[in-house]
């Protein structure tokens, strides 16, 4: 363990197995002060791990100041919230692997501001990575970041200030080097290249602007209002009787901005468009001003989701994300009271450029009445290609895909004894003929040419959403256009290694996993009807890699118990449907579970996640697990007019890092072989998320079963889930 001399605001250490990692703390010298922004700097750290571990950074200060740290992890900079322990007691865990090095820098601000302006530098690659600019009429100054170093040698006798800095390349895996003299300002950063985090910069300076959108605080079904989206170089104030979103994103200034909408409960009046076109303002007295017309569907509550982009970047620059009250006609008042302005804050990350260079498929869609408009784009390098496709019955069309897919694995199981090479080779070209209807029907010509063009080169695809979540796209398969050549090869977007990622989510790359943080459940039915003999291998291969049998829980109440208590990585292994009597949605069945008595006691909905889990502030999160489902229908959502809903919705909202669920009925033996595959190659072999799911499909593709392709998965695919052992670090500094 490392310690540090007291330092203004608090004291540093790392609580650490000294086998497992060297460590390295230089504490900031006694007279640093804040910076402008109330940001003082408390400790630089560096960490070198010799085995994958968990380290805890503690601080040991006071009950009224805001503690983070930005961690540096292969070049890319993180902001971490130290969790509050009370009496004055904060940590942070901090994820190493095997032969690497990490750079953090501790930091504590009086004010919360301080802490959310740090934050927002440091998504949008401002600590060193871009800059932030003040907001002044033209030409702008240059980019000025704090005087934060990230890593690479202490603070030294460094006055705090402002300085464009860059940082250190991450050192080859070695001994921990001896302390570097005090540091100083390095050279300017070399200009972005063509795809880039902040946006796809072509040499362009980035430049700071205030986004917001506002809608009234509340309308009534079938009466047009309007709601508006402002881009400005100054922060704008809210207007009186609005509900009102708003955050802070870096532009290209020689770039068009596409601001798009995507609506729930609500619809686009006729002659608006779902997306509009500006620029940035060329002064700080001339904001953009953009005017949505939209029309509420019946009562209930709409939902707006606004995206700000510069093609061809796909991946959003910021997100909005608001909703209002739509009451019914008759219960409306005339001239409704406007109230205070309610503003809350979101949070804004530009993609790394790991993902942004990622092939990508985004699915924006609009929801009104039923019916669905989907707007979808596909990238790959810096071709981008767009289909827009109108289903007028979501929930029938989604249904159908469903119905099909269910016929098939019927089809299979009635044959599969029979013959069962030729029981997989029929299923998997069924599978293929419907995932080829529906590319065909979802994202037309020029979508479907230019992914066949790049099948084989396509890997790592990423599928991004405002919130279409039903639609089984793993099972789409590619289709050749017009005199494109066909191709014998299967190319499932399950194959080609899809993950998702919902807008406003989290999109962890490191997930620690504690043992004692670490909840399985596979029920032993009392209806033995419902047996599911392979489930109980899940839990014993998670207890084999983590050298320990897990937490479970037995009924609903002690599944609440464990969410409350908090956890790293929660498994349930059992039984999944859809409800089809009130409450309305998802469940899964724990052991008690009985369709001859079903009062509801024995099973857990996506509501009661939704109360036990509150949607989050993402961005204040001090912690985000890993949930798999292993049930059946519980890894997709049903079709809602004016809202989401679902277990991967709630997870997701609540703070999950990554969501795995199953979208139909599997098979209970390869279901097992995919859940271990998994887990031996994330926590046994250190691979990414995305290596280990498509090692775990090509298992069950072996296995000569649809399995393969019924998994969803929303994660980073370069997440990592980091094992430590039980007793590393305490809850005391």
């Amino acid at each position: 363990m490392a310690r540090v001399p007291d330092v203004p605001h608090g004291a540093v250490d790392v609580d650490s197995d000294a086998d497992a990692v060297d460590v390295r703390v230089d504490a900031a010298p006694p007279h640093v002060e804040p910076n402008e922004f109330g940001v003082t700097l408390l400790a630089d750290i560096m960490l070198h791990g010799l085995s994958d571990t968990v380290v805890r950074v503690r601080v040991k200060g006071s009950d009224d100041v805001h503690y983070a740290a930005i961690v540096v992890r292969g070049g890319v900079a993180q902001l971490v919230h130290f969790e509050d322990l009370g009496a004055g007691r904060y940590s942070a865990r901090i994820a190493v692997a095997r032969d690497e090095t990490l750079h953090l820098t501790v930091v504590a601000s009086d004010f919360e501001t301080g802490i959310a302006w740090l934050e927002h530098q440091v998504a949008q690659g401002g600590m060193g990575m871009g800059g932030e600019l003040e907001a002044a009429a033209e030409p702008p100054p240059p980019p000025l970041v704090p005087d934060v170093v990230l890593g690479g040698g202490g603070f030294g006798g460094r006055s705090p200030g402002l300085a464009p800095v860059v940082p250190p390349p991450s050192p080859a895996p070695a001994p921990m080097p001896a302390p570097a003299p005090p540091p100083v300002a390095a050279e300017p950063a070399p200009a972005p290249e063509a795809v880039t985090p902040s946006g796809g910069l072509d040499g362009a300076a980035p430049v700071p602007a205030f986004v917001d959108a506002e809608v009234p605080a509340r309308v009534v079904e079938g009466v047009p209002f309007d709601a508006v989206v402002r881009l400005s170089l100054a922060d704008l104030a809210p207007t009186a009787g609005t509900a009102r979103k708003k955050a802070k994103a870096l532009f290209d200034p020689a770039r068009e901005i596409e601001v798009a909408m995507q609506l729930r409960g609500l619809a686009f009046a006729d002659g608006t468009p779902s997306i509009l076109s500006t620029t940035l303002p060329a002064k700080v007295t001339d904001p953009r001003r953009l005017v949505f017309a939209l029309v509420p569907d019946g009562p209930g509550r709409g939902h707006i989701t606004v995206t700000f982009t510069q093609p061809p970047i796909v991946t959003p620059l910021a997100v909005l994300a608001l909703s209002t009250p739509i009451l019914a006609a008759d219960d409306a008042v005339e001239g409704i009271v406007a109230e205070d302005p309610r503003t809350t804050v979101a949070s804004v990350a530009a993609p790394p450029r790991s993902i942004a260079d990622l092939p990508t498929l985004v699915i924006d869609e609009s929801m009104s009445r039923g019916a669905s408009q989907l707007l979808v784009t596909a990238k790959i390098g810096r071709t981008v290609a767009k289909n827009s496709v109108r289903l007028p019955d979501k929930s029938a069309y989604v249904e159908g895909i469903y119905a099909e897919l269910s016929r098939i694995r019927k089809t299979f199981l009635e044959s599969v004894e029979d013959d069962p090479d030729e029981a997989a080779d029929t299923a998997r070209r069924d599978v293929r003929t419907l995932g080829a209807r529906v590319a065909e029907e979802l994202l037309g010509d020029d979508v479907n040419a230019l992914l066949w063009s790049r099948r084989r080169r396509i890997s790592q695809f990423v599928l991004q959403t405002s919130g279409e979540l039903d639609i089984p796209w793993e099972i789409v398969h590619l289709v050749p256009v017009g005199k494109q050549r066909p191709d014998p090869e299967r190319y499932f977007l399950g194959d080609l290694g899809l993950t998702r990622w919902m807008y406003g989510t989290s999109r962890p790359t490191v997930i620690p996993v504690d043992p004692t943080r670490v909840v399985a459940i596979a029920p032993d039915y009392v209806d033995h009807s419902l047996d599911l003999p392979r489930a109980r291998e899940e839990i014993e291969t998670l207890g084999d890699l983590l050298a320990g049998p897990p937490r479970s829980a037995a009924d609903p109440v002690e599944f609440r118990q464990a969410i409350e208590d908090g956890f790293d990585l929660l498994h349930f292994a059992g039984h999944g449907r859809w409800r089809d009597i009130a409450p309305l949605g998802q469940e899964i069945a724990f052991a008690a579970f009985s369709e001859d008595h079903d009062d509801g006691s024995a099973s857990y909905t996506d509501s009661d996640a939704r109360r036990d889990l509150p949607e989050l502030d993402t961005s204040a999160a001090t912690s985000t697990p890993f949930v798999f489902l292993s049930a059946c229908d519980v890894g997709r959502l049903r079709s809602g007019a004016t809202g989401l809903g679902g277990f991967a919705e709630v997870f997701l909202r609540g703070g999950v890092g990554v969501f795995i669920g199953c979208s139909w009925a599997v098979r209970d033996d390869v279901t097992a072989l995919f859940v271990r595959t998994f887990y031996q190659r994330t926590l046994g072999q250190n691979a990414t998320v995305g290596e280990a799911v498509l090692a775990a499909r090509q298992a069950a593709r072996e296995a000569g079963d649809l399995t393969s392709l019924a998994f969803t998965v929303f994660a980073d695919p370069r997440a990592r889930l980091v094992p430590h052992g039980a007793g590393d670090a305490g809850d005391t500094p």
